[in-house]
């Protein structure tokens, strides 16, 4: 391998271990804001450090055609050192004022759509509700009035309406048996 190439590969695995600097911060920063069961964070840290070693190898590969040497865990160290020792701090305050920022934004969004957008649905509904409550009330006492009126003519004749009925109902009823009994067949006893 050529000086170019070695340079090359150290400079890429110092980027690389920059980076997987920046994204523990990260990680922890966000396991940090969540309440997690000590198993989801084992399985999370398990999987933040599969996916460091497959990025490094990642670029490794596409460097040097994944040759490893000792030079590239001194370019890894040295970059999560670097990163650790001048930027980690900033980072993180950038990252929290950016999470910040983020929810703050978030929850505007939310208003305004609440605002703008729910709320006057909401009350369309309502008064549509409110109006439909209020014409079906006014339909029913319009009915129920002339209901009423309807009923004092018809009172009398009601009443001979219902006995009427009685009498044509026992009637019927008597009508009936009689021809359960013309049509029911006859036993040879009889």
């Amino acid at each position: 391998m050529s000086i170019s190439v070695q340079l090359q590969t150290i400079f890429s695995m110092s980027v690389c271990g920059l980076l997987m600097g920046m994204g523990y911060d990260t990680y922890q920063v966000f396991r940090g804001r969540g309440r997690f069961p000590a198993w989801l964070v084992f399985l999370l840290d398990v999987l933040f450090w599969l996916v460091s070693v497959g990025f490094v190898f990642w670029i490794l590969a596409y460097v040097n055609n994944g040759v490893v040497r000792f030079p590239i865990f001194i370019g890894l160290f040295g970059g999560a050192w670097l990163y650790f020792l001048l930027g980690s701090k900033q980072y993180v305050q950038f990252l929290q004022a950016a999470i910040r920022f983020a929810q703050w934004l978030f929850r505007t969004v939310m208003l305004i759509i609440d605002t703008l957008i729910v709320r006057p649905i909401l009350f369309i509904y309502r008064l549509i509700g409110m109006l439909l409550s209020f014409l079906i009330t006014m339909i029913l006492g319009i009915f129920q009035f002339l209901w009423r009126i309807l009923q004092i003519p018809i009172a009398p004749v009601q009443k001979w309406g219902h006995n009427v009925g009685r009498k044509i109902h026992r009637r019927g009823k008597g009508f009936w048996a009689d021809v359960k009994k013309w049509i029911r067949p006859r036993n040879k006893q009889e």
